[in-house]
C-alpha cells in the first residue's frame, strides 16, 4: 500500500558504514538540516523528498533517525529511491554528508516527531499529517491569484470608477463575493517574501524560501535537487486524472504561474528555462498561457534566453499541444469543432504588456499588437479544461499588478487589477452557465506598500513652481474631495489622462525619486543607478514631481514587497472555509478539501 511508502529509512545502518570514512567524535557537534522543516503539513498520500545534511566532513559514528522515538529503519519498507554524497564548495572549510530519500509518500494522518542526532548534535522536527476532508461538493477549483494585490489596491480601484456621497457607483466583481479571509505570508527565512515560495505555499501547503518553486531549500550547488513536495495540480492529474491549465500575463516561467508544476530553488535563468521543461515532461498542464517565447526557443535563434538547443514550440507540438501566438490564432482555435484539448498560447517574447499600454497607449507595445487580454484567456481555458469530466484546476494570475507597483506606477497598476477583476467577473458568469460545481478562491501571493492618502488638483500642481507649492496642492480629508476620473466609453477602466482631481497615491517604500502623481505615457523608472550603482532619481521620470527621500538601500530603483495580510475572497463549494485569518498555506487546503482529496484512496475521492 501506498502508505507503507512513508520515510523509505531502513538502509540507514548501511548507508553510516558507506559515508563514515573519516570519522567525527561524538563531542563534535555539526549544524543539522532536516527537510522538510519543522511544523511542514501534509495531505496522506502526498508525495515528497526528505533530506538530511550533516554539516561536516563526513558523517559522525552515531548517526541515526528516528520516527516518533522509533529508528526509522524498523518502523516502514523501503520505497523511493535514496541518493548519499558530499558537497560544498572547493575552498569550503567543512562540506555537508547529505542524506535524500525521493519519492516518498505521506503517511496516515498524525504527528511525527523527526529526529536526527550527529555526534553532539540532536535536532527534531514534527510533521504533521491532516485527515482528508469529505468533499464540499466542487468538481472543479479556479485559484485567481493579483500578484502584489492589497486591500488598498481594491479601494483605489473601486474608487477610481466612481463615487457618489462617499458610496460607489461602480462596484468591482470581487465586492459580490461573500465570504471574505486574511492571509498572511511570511516565508521560512524571511520576514518578507517573494512571488515564489508564496505561490507555492499555495500550491502545496508547505511554506518554503524565498525564492524556493514546489521544494524545500538545501545548499547543494544543484539548484534543481532540492527536496522537491508535490504540488496541487501533480496530486490531482496523478490520482484523479483532472486536468490544469495556468493563465498569466507574465512569462509563464516566471514565480507565480510555474508554482503550478514546477520545482527549483531559485529563479535564475537556468531554472526558470527548466521549469517550462519539467511542465512538459511532468505532463501535468494541458493549457498554459502567457508570455515567454524568448525561453520556448534553441540558443541558436536569436532573442532566445536558453541555454541550450531545446525547441519547446516544436517539443509541444510534437506531444499533441496545439500552439498559438497571437489573438487571432487563439480565437480561431476556439472556433474549431472539436476543441483542442491541450493548448500552449505564447503571446509575447518576455511579459505581455499591462492593459493600459495595450489599450491606451500603444505606442509603447511595438509590433505586439495582437495580445490577448486575461478575459478571454480566462475563458478559453475554461472552456478547454471543462472537457474533462473528472474536473479541472485553474490558475489565473494577473502579473502586472505586482510588476507595475515595484516601479511605483499606479495607474498601470490599477488597471491591470480592474482587468483582473473583469476576468473575475466573466469566470462567475461562466461558472454559473457551465459548471456551478466549482470553488472559485481570490487572493494575492504578497502585498506592496500601497495606499491613497488624499487627491491633488493637477492644475494647481503643474502651475508650481517648488516643492513647497506642490505640496500644497493635495488635499487631505474633506479638502480632498474625490477623484474625478472620466470613464468615456464606459468601459470600468478610469482615463487617468483626463482627470483634474487626481489620486495621492504612493507606495511606502522606494529610493530617491519625484513623483507628480499623473499617468505617465510611458512605463515608469523612477529611479536609475549612476555611474557607481547608487540610485537616483531619474530626471526623465515626473520631473515636475515632489521630491521624494528614499527610505531602502542605497543601490534599490524600485518597490519592495510588504509585510501586510492579504485578501482572500471564496464563493461556491467549500468556499466557507476560506473564511478567517491563517497562513496562506491554509488556501492549498481549502482547495484540496473542497474537492475532497484523499491521496491514499483509490480514485482520489475522500469517503469512496
Amino acid at each position: 500500500m501506498k502508505l507503507a511508502r512513508l520515510l523509505s529509512l531502513c538502509s540507514l545502518v548501511g548507508l553510516v558504514a558507506l559515508l563514515a570514512t573519516g570519522a567525527v567524535s561524538a563531542q563534535d557537534a555539526p549544524p543539522v538540516l532536516i527537510l522538510p522543516v519543522d511544523n511542514a503539513q501534509f495531505l496522506p498520500g502526498a508525495m515528497f523528498d526528505f533530506r538530511v545534511e550533516v554539516h561536516a566532513d563526513a558523517l559522525p559514528d552515531n548517526f541515526a533517525v528516528t520516527i516518533n522515538g522509533t529508528p526509522a529503519s524498523e518502523m516502514m519498507m523501503m520505497e523511493g529511491t535514496e541518493e548519499t554524497w558530499t558537497f560544498g564548495p572547493e575552498d569550503a572549510p567543512i562540506t555537508s554528508q547529505s542524506v535524500i530519500w525521493r519519492d516518498l509518500t505521506a503517511p496516515a494522518p498524525g504527528d511525527y516527531v523527526v529526529e536526527v542526532t550527529a555526534g553532539g548534535t540532536t535536532e527534531s522536527v514534527t510533521w504533521t499529517v491532516r485527515e482528508p476532508v469529505a468533499g464540499a461538493g466542487a468538481r472543479n477549483v479556479i485559484l485567481f491569484v493579483a500578484d502584489g494585490m492589497t486591500v488598498p489596491m481594491l479601494s483605489a480601484a473601486r474608487a477610481a470608477r466612481g463615487m457618489d456621497e462617499g458610496r460607489p457607483t461602480n462596484e468591482l466583481n470581487i465586492d459580490q463575493f461573500n465570504v471574505v479571509g486574511l492571509a498572511s505570508t511570511s516565508s521560512i527565512d524571511s520576514l518578507m517574501m517573494d512571488s515564489a515560495n508564496t505561490a507555492s505555499a499555495l500550491n502545496t501547503g508547505h511554506i518554503g524560501s524565498v525564492n524556493a518553486t514546489g521544494s524545500y531549500s538545501d545548499t547543494s550547488p544543484d539548484r534543481l535537487d532540492d527536496p522537491h513536495v508535490e504540488t496541487f495540480a501533480e496530486m490531482i492529474s496523478r490520482t484523479r486524472d483532472m486536468s490544469v491549465g495556468v493563465v498569466t500575463t507574465a512569462d509563464f516561467s516566471d514565480a507565480t504561474p510555474a508554482a503550478v508544476w514546477a520545482h527549483g530553488r531559485d529563479r535564475s535563468n537556468g531554472s526558470r528555462n527548466a521549469f517550462l521543461v519539467q511542465a512538459l515532461e511532468g505532463g501535468v498542464v494541458d493549457v498554459l498561457m502567457g508570455g515567454g517565447a524568448r525561453r520556448m526557443i534553441p540558443q541558436s535563434v536569436e532573442g532566445s534566453r536558453r541555454e541550450d538547443d531545446v525547441d519547446l514550440f516544436a517539443d509541444f507540438e510534437a506531444a499533441g499541444y496545439t500552439i498559438v501566438t497571437t489573438g487571432t490564432e487563439l480565437d480561431a482555435a476556439m472556433s474549431g469543432d472539436p476543441l483542442p484539448s491541450q493548448l500552449i498560447g505564447v503571446f509575447a517574447p518576455t511579459d505581455l504588456n499591462t492593459w493600459l499600454d495595450r489599450n491606451v497607449y500603444t505606442d509603447n507595445i511595438g509590433d505586439l499588437t495582437d495580445q490577448p487580454g486575461l478575459v478571454d484567456m480566462t475563458i478559453s481555458a475554461l472552456d478547454i479544461l471543462n472537457q474533462n469530466p473528472n474536473g479541472f484546476y485553474l490558475e489565473v494570475e494577473a502579473a502586472s499588478v505586482d510588476k507595475q507597483f515595484h516601479p511605483l506606477d499606479q495607474e498601470r497598476g490599477l488597471s491591470d487589477l480592474i482587468e483582473f477583476d473583469n476576468a473575475v467577473g466573466a469566470a462567475v458568469e461562466w461558472v454559473q452557465a457551465n459548471a456551478p460545481d466549482t470553488l472559485i478562491v481570490i487572493t494575492a501571493d504578497h502585498g506592496h506598500g500601497y495606499d491613497v492618502y488624499g487627491t491633488v488638483d493637477l492644475e494647481a500642481f503643474n502651475a508650481a513652481t517648488t516643492n513647497e507649492e506642490r505640496r500644497d496642492a493635495i488635499g487631505t480629508y474633506n479638502a480632498a474631495g474625490f477623484p474625478n476620473y472620466p470613464d468615456a466609453d464606459g468601459d470600468g477602466f478610469p482615463d487617468w489622462e483626463d482627470g483634474t482631481i487626481v489620486f495621492a497615491g504612493v507606495v511606502n517604500n522606494h529610493p530617491d525619486y519625484t513623483e507628480d502623481f499623473q499617468v505617465s505615457s510611458v512605463p515608469r523608472a523612477p529611479a536609475i543607478p549612476n555611474d557607481v550603482g547608487v540610485a537616483v532619481d531619474n530626471p526623465d521620470d515626473d520631473p515636475n514631481g515632489i521630491i521624494m527621500s528614499g527610505n531602502l538601500p542605497m543601490d534599490a530603483t524600485t518597490g519592495v514587497h510588504t509585510l501586510q495580510d492579504v485578501p482572500v475572497f471564496a464563493w461556491g463549494p467549500g468556499s466557507e472555509a476560506a473564511a478567517g485569518t491563517y497562513h496562506q498555506r491554509e488556501i492549498f487546503f481549502v482547495l484540496a478539501n473542497a474537492i475532497g482529496l484523499d491521496l491514499t484512496a483509490e480514485n482520489g475521492m475522500a469517503g469512496s
